[in-house]
């Protein structure tokens, strides 16, 4: 697998935990419960922390394919 390969993988997943995130931060605000804002605060902040920390293994390896780094 290139690093090439390795960014859009990593890309497409951090794009994916960003839309779960964003799914759950519209249910809390449209329609919140307690049990809705603990899933938010207890998934939904640590997925959006994950996709953050995947974005920028992305920029990395899509940087050392291009050999910037």
């Amino acid at each position: 697998m290139s690093q090439h390969d390795l960014a859009v993988r990593l890309l497409r997943v951090a794009i994916v935990l960003a839309a779960i995130f964003n799914l759950l931060a519209l249910i809390v605000m449209v329609h919140t419960t307690p049990i809705a804002f603990t899933l938010f605060m207890f998934v939904g902040q640590p997925l959006f922390a994950i996709a953050f920390v995947l974005l920028l293994g992305a920029v990395l390896a899509d940087l050392r394919a291009r050999q910037m780094l």
